[in-house]
């Protein structure tokens, strides 16, 4: 048995990534990582007369194999991007894929979940968190808490234009006047280290995961 962590994020080693590994590494149990953007996986097909009896859905691609360790984990880390202040494409087709443990038997009845997440400026956690606790609840594992760290970070600040388009949220935020005196600089890429709140928030939620697990006889 392990706590298994999945981020959603395209960032490889970004801040949703290392926010779900510090979470992890704070439970003090053994842990895997997954980074859902390097599986390759469909939605669901409506198949429900394949996975209804055993729960195991039966699509043959990446998230095959994560059924039985998924349905075997002691907790559970989610970790997702805020995109248009919800969660990202591909943890909505993963949580949407883990409809096979909702049927006759709930195999995540009870498990512990924690949601972290990672957005920049007008982007608020609360919709993101909430999608995926209401996937979650619907499975019926248990939510435990979240950690939201407002990175700031814009995809204006990478796409190539930002400093001279009027429809990005660089602008939005910053206004022409601010972006004709900007310099994007690594400044701008703000990391949750970095935020002594965050820090604690998630040593908090680790601790959380931890005590919860040893409270399960």
């Amino acid at each position: 048995m392990a706590v298994l962590g999945f981020s959603s994020s395209p960032i490889i080693g970004g801040n949703v990534d290392r926010m779900v590994q510090a979470v992890l590494h704070k439970t003090g149990k053994v842990t895997h990582f997954f980074n859902l953007t390097e599986l390759t996986f469909s939605p669901c097909r409506a198949c429900a007369h394949l996975c209804a009896k055993d729960n195991r859905c039966k699509l043959d691609d990446d998230l095959k194999h994560l059924y039985d360790r998924i349905a075997s984990s002691e907790a559970i880390i989610l970790g997702t991007p805020i995109y248009h202040g919800n969660m990202n494409g591909f943890m909505t087709l993963f949580l949407e894929r883990l409809w096979a443990f909702r049927h006759l038997k709930f195999p995540l009845k009870g498990k512990p979940f924690a949601v972290v997440t990672s957005g920049g400026g007008l982007n608020p956690p609360e919709k993101a968190i909430e999608a995926v606790k209401l996937r979650m609840t619907a499975y019926r594992a248990t939510f435990i808490g979240s950690v939201w760290f407002d990175s700031s970070i814009l995809p204006c600040f990478n796409c190539g234009y930002g400093l001279t388009c009027k429809v990005g949220r660089l602008f939005d935020v910053y206004g022409e006047a601010g972006q004709k005196s900007m310099k994007i600089t690594k400044e701008f890429f703000k990391r949750w280290e970095d935020s002594p709140a965050v820090v604690s928030r998630i040593d908090e939620l680790g601790y959380k995961i931890k005590s919860f697990l040893c409270q399960i006889p």
